[in-house]
């Protein structure tokens, strides 16, 4: 563990980090609440936490995981004020915990960041150009839109669409970090406009008039089903549906594991901390992130309540349940993207609607390759990975294009593995689990801080709150180790939250994790080994913070 700041001089492989505190306050709220998903991460919420958890209000499991995050979210803030360096979660543990946990942790979080652009394609598809065609075809009676529609669903279109969108998100990410903070704007736009136009659907369309809706689009594809409304709830109760299955503590807690995919992930705004011009401020990181949150359990328990309302609790239920267990092969996918374009009457309400999914899944992409190429200029700067994947492009305004191209060869490489090797997939493991580990990880560093890195601790501002003689930091890292812990036990031990956000062989999807893991393990100790061979040492570099 440090015990302080190393006076002397570090390892580092260069003086300086290359990048610049471009992020606004308004910048990073607006991050964070993409990394919220509030569209396309939340049409999982929709039908995963009715569906398999029934028995629990899945309104009530998003309140109980906000309360649950705020103080981990005041301990990230506290920890980034004192720590403003980019890496976020890994500078944090490796210099409080230890440079082999952290290393281990986020180098394997960057390789399933490949695995995010993979689902950043699976959401345009199946929750964009889907639901678009589906509409289209429906409107214009055209067969050939419905096809393509059902395309789409399938694995080619996802596959192909991940490709392209992966490949062209990167290609406008290479001219550096302003050009994306401008673009992020007309993101931002897209969501608002969606998440506006849905509410105002959602509230002015009838129970009725949904049902009629949703049975007219389904019969274009399936003229065999003239009642699919009824049939997806037949279908549940016939395959094992119970309403009140999955109640009770155990069912509460798993809402809230399935809610923690939407609701932690403001602190993935933690690796950009180099860039952030607030990040030594704990205040503004503290109102920035917060303010997130409530913007996030807003809008997802409204949605979730109106969908409810209009569609009517069993058929959420019933269609979450035959989702999840895949007892129907649904033509075009229930999400929330369909169901509310479907109420619009119109093919501009249905574009509306669509396109802040659209721009949310192309931000899901920026995402990756923001926070990714972060995490990889911290460890490149530690000489934990190679110094020329952590290279800052003077050419590109500042922008470490090595590590945009290593993400996007990774993310497309393993979108073909999956093209042809479908059973492959089996082994991908749950992102949330994976990422609850990590952050596992920070707040126990930042329980420990006060006396771990006492130096750094009692030089920053933070030191100054407590609770009687208790650092408040200590407080709410050891509420967030509770909760990590727990929620760890859940995704590994609930067949009902499985290891992917997705049905999928659990046994499989943990061997892979422990492989991405040992692997990531293995290779800090050899990496250490090799430059202390070579004269360098880089536990130095863990004794004191990254040069800016």
């Amino acid at each position: 563990m440090a015990t302080g700041v190393e006076t002397r001089r570090g390892a580092f492989s260069r003086t300086a980090s290359g990048l610049t505190r471009e992020i606004a306050p308004i910048h990073h709220w607006i991050y964070n609440v993409f990394t919220l998903l509030v569209l396309t991460g939340a049409a999982f919420f929709y039908l995963w936490a009715p569906g398999v958890y029934p028995g629990t209000s899945p309104v009530l499991g998003l309140i109980v995981a906000a309360i649950a995050v705020i103080p981990i979210y005041t301990a990230y803030s506290m920890l980034a004020s004192a720590m403003p360096r980019s890496g976020g979660d890994y500078v944090f543990q490796s210099r409080i915990l230890h440079p082999a946990l952290a290393f281990t942790a986020l180098a394997a979080q960057v390789v399933w960041l490949w695995y995010w652009l993979e689902l950043s394609g699976f959401w345009i598809a199946a929750m964009v150009f889907s639901p678009l065609f589906s509409m289209l075809g429906f409107y214009t009676g055209n067969p050939g839109l419905l096809n393509l529609a059902a395309w789409f669903s399938g694995q080619q279109g996802i596959f192909w669409t991940a490709i392209i969108v992966n490949l062209l998100v990167a290609i406008a990410f290479i001219p550096g970090l302003r050009t994306y903070l401008k673009i992020q704007w007309v993101l931002f736009a897209g969501v608002i406009v969606s998440l506006v136009t849905m509410t105002i659907v959602l509230l002015t369309t009838s129970h009725a008039a949904f049902v009629a809706n949703f049975n007219g689009l389904m019969a274009a594809f399936d003229p065999q089903q003239a009642d699919y409304y009824q049939y997806i709830i037949d279908t549940a109760y016939a395959n094992g549906f119970s309403p009140s299955a999955g109640g009770g503590l155990g069912g509460l807690i798993a809402v809230v594991a399935v809610a923690w995919f939407n609701l932690i992930w403001a602190v993935w705004s933690m690796p950009n901390l180099g860039e952030i011009k607030h990040a030594n401020n704990f205040g503004v990181l503290f109102r920035v992130m917060q303010l997130s949150l409530g913007f996030g359990l807003l809008v997802l328990a409204l949605t979730m309540g109106l969908l409810f309302k209009v569609c009517g609790v069993e058929f959420i239920q019933a269609a979450g349940y035959n989702w999840w267990n895949g007892t129907i092969d649904y033509p075009v996918l229930p999400y929330s993207s369909i169901l509310t374009s479907v109420m619009g009457g119109s093919v501009l309400v249905v574009v509306l609607i669509l396109f802040g999914f659209f721009t949310q899944a192309v931000q899901q992409t920026f995402n990756v390759l923001v926070g990714g190429t972060r995490l990889i200029v911290a460890m490149s700067m530690d000489r934990v990975l190679p110094e020329g994947l952590g290279k800052i492009s003077r050419r590109f305004r500042g922008s470490p294009v090595n590590a945009i191209l290593f993400l996007l060869i990774g993310g497309e490489v393993l979108a073909v593995l999956f093209l042809i090797a479908p059973d492959v997939e089996s082994y991908a493991l749950s992102t949330a689990l994976a990422a609850t580990f990590y952050q596992t990880l920070t707040v126990l560093a930042a329980a420990v801080f006060p006396w771990a890195a006492k130096s750094i601790y009692e030089a920053s501002p933070i030191s100054k709150y407590k609770v009687g003689n208790i650092p408040l930091i200590t407080i709410c890292g050891a509420w967030g180790v509770l909760v990590g812990v727990v929620l760890l036990i859940f995704y590994l031990t609930d067949p009902g939250l499985g290891l992917r956000p997705l049905p999928g062989e659990t046994l499989l999807g943990f061997i892979g994790m422990l492989v991405v893991f040992l692997i990531a393990f293995i290779w800090f100790w050899v990496i250490r080994a090799v430059n202390k061979s070579k004269g360098v040492d880089i536990d130095l570099n863990f004794r004191q913070l990254p040069p800016e």
